[in-house]
């Protein structure tokens, strides 16, 4: 018999489901959801996306702006010269951003003393203060430029949230490289070739075109001298004046006044030499080497009047008769000895004056003596010598100056003008370096010997000759000798262009210059061994390295590197405005 359950246990049993459309409605929610949550996620990725888009394009832009201030920051240091007005500078940052398609309608531009009153100013960006000395302070003053500058940024996906442009701005502090410079001019007697009535055959008195300032091209050099000075800034560069003619002379100390060394360079002359090849007696000269070039008096090469017959070969014969021999040549016919085949021998008479004949009557009298004296301005000791192009001299004032004034962190320039072969060096008298036996310097010989028979010019570049202590300091390819008959002027002017600004050898023994920018120039030189010395010079003050040479393949009487050849001195002024083009500016921030 079937029994049948109970309620409870009918209520329990699972019931038949039936297939209709409410058993798949939480599938369908699911699915909706999903699709909710991807349109929001799409729509936060592509926010994303166009973020990065316009951060991309900002990020361009502030790129372009921040070269074109720093162009526009060192355009305007470059205008940092003498007087420096801000008007010059905002028109040269002006032109930069112009070509770099840059607004430069709110361009700002500043100076740490625009004012030039020689005190910092104030109300300056806290960035830039800070870097600007307080010169009130004594701090030095330095050539800083502020730049700023604006630019409208395109934003592209922002621009559909109504955001079109975001200006962005930036500055740049810039500085000119404070200068100390060093102009070493040549005021040798050629230096007024120019001058009417100048003829290098005849005695020649620069006194006059001295006194109103048209010996020529000695004029014009100092005129461009003094326009190179014209692009320096007042109270921030410094510029020294040495001139060198038989020896150096320092006209204007480094210094930070150029006003006062204009006015120093409107007062340099051109040197009077002493008529010696012109008054000279005819048999003297007439022989090659037949007397001292550094001193006609000195016949024996000690730099004194007195001569010593041990070295001469012979002995004059003035005790008795001191009038003899008028024309102060002791002839064969007359018992002289012959020992150079000259047909007799030159005398001098101790203690007076009476290598030249002074007044021209062919006859030697106490009147050629007088006349010397009164040239000599009254010095019984005078040395006379036509020679006046004593180059390492200049050289080696030059560097002095920048190497005992010259500022840390400035840039270092000399500017080398020449117009003639070297033919002295130093004297012990002048350089305690130079040996006290060498009262002549490097113009070494005796009659007849040495550098004397070319006028004490040595007319090639090479062999050069080391006078070293140590032969492991020479530098490369030269041959080290002890004795100064081959060791020439020229040779210790080379010296003198390494000691100021050779800082790269082969022989890391081989003593180092110092960081000088050199600029030579060659006026009226011939092509010869004048200006193979200035272009030397050049190539060592362009890198510190006599290597590279950029004038290695240049045809002679041609500009090249750092090297000017001119042909007069109507070419000068363009020369040193080149030359004041090409002092570098720096970015220091």
């Amino acid at each position: 018999m079937r029994i049948p359950l109970c309620r409870c246990q009918q209520r329990s049993q699972p019931q038949p489901q039936s297939h209709n459309t409410t058993l798949a409605a939480p599938a369908e929610r699911q699915k909706g959801q999903i699709l909710v949550i991807f349109a929001g996620a799409l729509i936060i990725l592509l926010f994303f996306i166009g973020l990065a888009l316009d951060a991309g394009s900002l990020y361009v832009t502030y790129g372009n702006l921040k070269r074109a201030v720093d162009s526009a920051a060192v355009a305007a240091a470059n205008e940092f010269k003498r007087d420096a007005q801000t008007a010059a500078m905002v028109t040269a940052a002006n032109e930069v951003l112009g070509m770099m398609n840059v607004d430069y309608t709110n361009l700002e531009l500043l100076l740490c003393d625009g004012d030039n009153d020689h005190v910092r100013d104030t109300g300056l960006p806290p960035v830039f203060e800070a870097r600007c000395p307080d010169t009130a302070a004594g701090e030095g003053a330095r050539k800083l430029v502020w730049v700023k500058a604006e630019q409208q940024a395109p934003l592209y996906f922002l621009s559909l949230l109504g955001f079109n442009n975001l200006m962005i701005s930036t500055n740049t502090i810039s500085e000119a490289a404070p200068l100390d410079v060093v102009i070493v001019l040549d005021t040798s007697e050629s230096m007024a070739f120019e001058t009417t009535g100048f003829n290098p055959y005849a005695p020649f008195d620069p006194s006059g075109c001295n006194a109103t300032n048209t010996c020529e091209p000695m004029a014009k050099a100092k005129a461009a001298a003094i326009s190179l000075i014209d692009t320096l800034a007042d109270g921030y560069d410094q510029v020294a004046v040495v001139t060198f003619d038989s020896t150096d002379h320092v006209i204007f100390s480094l210094d930070g006044n150029l006003g006062a060394a204009k006015t120093a360079i409107n007062a340099i002359g051109v040197h009077d030499d002493p008529p010696v090849i012109f008054n000279i007696w005819a048999s003297w000269y007439s022989h090659a080497g037949s007397y001292n070039p550094m001193n006609s008096e000195d016949l024996d090469g000690d730099g004194l009047d007195a001569d010593n017959p041990a070295i001469l070969g012979y002995t004059c014969p003035f005790a008795s008769q001191p009038d003899d021999l008028e024309d102060r040549w002791w002839s064969t016919d007359e018992g002289s000895p012959d020992p150079h085949g000259w047909g007799g021998v030159p005398c001098d008479q101790d203690g007076v004056y009476d290598s030249m004949d002074w007044n021209g009557d062919s006859i030697w009298t106490i009147d050629d003596h007088n006349a010397a004296l009164t040239w000599a301005g009254g010095d019984t000791n005078y040395k006379f010598t036509g020679l006046s192009t004593c180059s390492g001299c200049g050289l080696r004032q030059g560097s002095n100056q920048l190497k005992g004034g010259g500022r840390f962190g400035s840039v270092w320039v000399m500017v080398f003008l020449s117009d003639g072969a070297v033919n002295l060096s130093d004297t012990h008298d002048g350089n305690d370096q130079i040996p006290a036996g060498l009262t002549n310097g490097f113009c070494g010989g005796a009659l007849g010997s040495g550098y004397w028979t070319t006028y004490c010019r040595d007319n090639t570049m090479t062999p050069r000759y080391c006078f070293d202590t140590n032969a492991s300091t020479c530098p490369p390819g030269s041959t080290h000798v002890t004795t100064t008959p081959q060791y020439s002027v020229l040779d210790y002017a080379l010296d003198m262009v390494d000691e100021t600004a050779l800082t790269k050898s082969t022989n890391t023994n081989e003593p180092r210059g110092n960081e000088i920018a050199i600029y030579s120039i060659g006026l009226n030189v011939d092509g010869g061994v004048a200006e193979q010395f200035l272009r030397y010079v050049a190539a060592v003050g362009d890198d510190g390295d006599r290597v590279t040479d950029p004038c290695a393949s240049t045809a002679a009487n041609t500009s090249c590197g750092q090297y000017y050849y001119a042909p007069g001195g109507a070419r000068l002024y363009a020369i040193f405005e080149d030359i004041a083009s090409r002092i570098y500016t720096r970015i220091s921030q």
